[in-house]
């Protein structure tokens, strides 16, 4: 504890990890008061980016030249996910590259505690091991920096809470599995293309297409940098729906998971119609992503069938094959899937770079099942692109 490096640098990467325990990892952007200028300064899963910080899986990234003159000091904080303290857990934080620090065990039963701060001295930027925390949990935390949170959960909705917690343990489903795959570390930017012609009615008004969108919104939250879930959705015409953030998630899923008619990013209104038209929604993501490379781009397509437009399916595939873009169908039932079901034996690709499952009633998996049969053939991807020199961005 107290110990400090100097940082030559621009951006920087920190990483947190604690033996034996699943946590969360959040900034408080401080002045020279240590205290927050407005509650923005917290940034969580919640509130992602803020003034030059942003998570960044098991980590911060700070862009030090973007952060404003008025904040002095950005605290890393370590948060236990789940039940459970710091007591006897040894908690490690550190530049990617560069300085890392281990504190010495908590002793207190601490939930939470700061890391590492990233700090200003005499106009350059410096790293300190801190390693204190609360037992009073992000409470504390909040009461020490300024933070109003002035009873938030409990003057939340019963929902509300049952929707934290359920991301919650989502995302650490998410997490559990990508470390089975061997990439705990892949940063992709995530996409969800929704199904809304006719024969999906029954699924919309049970609400089995909104709770697929959170279960999906988990895996954006997990591995990309900017936990948001881009969205399509589709029926004989179709429509690029606006980002989905977890603290929009419920009026996000309302204004948006719906058929017939959709509002499109643009605020467009668009007539989505009731027929099967994979082709056009499949040409418009890769438009999309054409024209904003960055990290790989992992795309999870729901269908109940009906597929009917096979070749063109396959040439826009085949076409794509060169693009850091992965293409996993999920097919709900037993419906007519066509070209999909055939995946496999697609030749004429630069690499495989999609795959196909179907169950017959998603709502009846878990959800630890669900991401391992969603991750099931990305990993083999991501090391068959990069052996052929696709673009995968940091990974």
């Amino acid at each position: 504890m107290g110990e400090n490096a100097a940082l030559e640098c621009e951006r920087v990467r920190l990483a947190v990890s604690a033996a034996g325990r699943a946590i969360d990892v959040s900034a408080v952007l401080l002045g020279d008061d240590r205290r927050v200028r407005s509650d923005d300064d917290l940034v969580f899963f919640n509130h992602p980016v803020q003034d030059g910080v942003r998570l960044d899986g098991d980590g911060v990234v700070i862009d030090l030249d973007a952060v404003p003159g008025d904040v002095s000091t950005i605290a890393v904080v370590a948060s236990v996910d789940g039940p459970g303290t710091f007591d006897g857990v040894a908690v490690r934080a550190g530049v990617d590259g560069g300085p890392g620090f281990e504190t010495a065990a908590m002793t207190a039963g601490e939930t939470v505690l700061v890391a590492v701060e990233v700090y200003r001295r005499a106009q350059a930027w410096k790293i300190r091991a801190v390693g204190q925390g609360w037992a009073s949990g992000l409470a504390g935390l909040a009461t020490d920096f300024g933070v109003d949170v002035s009873d938030e959960r409990a003057d939340e909705p019963p929902v509300a809470v049952d929707l934290r917690e359920r991301i919650s343990l989502r995302k650490e489903a998410v997490r559990v599995s990508l470390e089975k795959k061997g990439i705990g570390g892949v940063r992709a930017r995530v996409a969800v293309a929704l199904d809304a012609s006719g024969s999906m009615r029954r699924m919309y008004k049970d609400g089995v297409v909104a709770d697929i969108v959170e279960r999906m919104a988990a895996i954006a939250l997990q591995v990309d940098n900017d936990a948001a879930l881009d969205a399509w959705i589709f029926a004989t015409e179709f429509a690029r729906l606006p980002p989905l953030r977890v603290a929009e998630i419920e009026a996000w899923t309302r204004d948006n998971v719906r058929m017939h008619e959709a509002v499109a990013a643009d605020g467009s209104s668009v007539s989505l119609g009731g027929r099967n038209n994979e082709p056009q929604v499949i040409a418009d993501i890769v438009s999309y992503y054409a024209d904003r490379p960055g990290e790989p781009v992992f795309v999870l397509f729901f269908s109940d069938g009906g597929v009917a437009k096979d070749a063109q399916i396959a040439r826009l595939l085949r076409e794509a094959s060169n693009l850091p873009i992965f293409w996993q169908f999920i097919g709900l039932g037993q419906g007519r899937y066509g070209v999909l079901q055939k995946l496999d034996g697609l030749d004429g690709r630069l690499v495989d770079n999609a795959g196909f499952f179907a169950v017959d009633d998603i709502a009846d998996i878990t959800d630890a099942e669900l991401y391992q049969r969603i991750l099931s053939e990305f990993p083999a991807w991501l090391t068959a692109a990069k052996a052929h020199g696709i673009p995968l961005g940091s990974n």
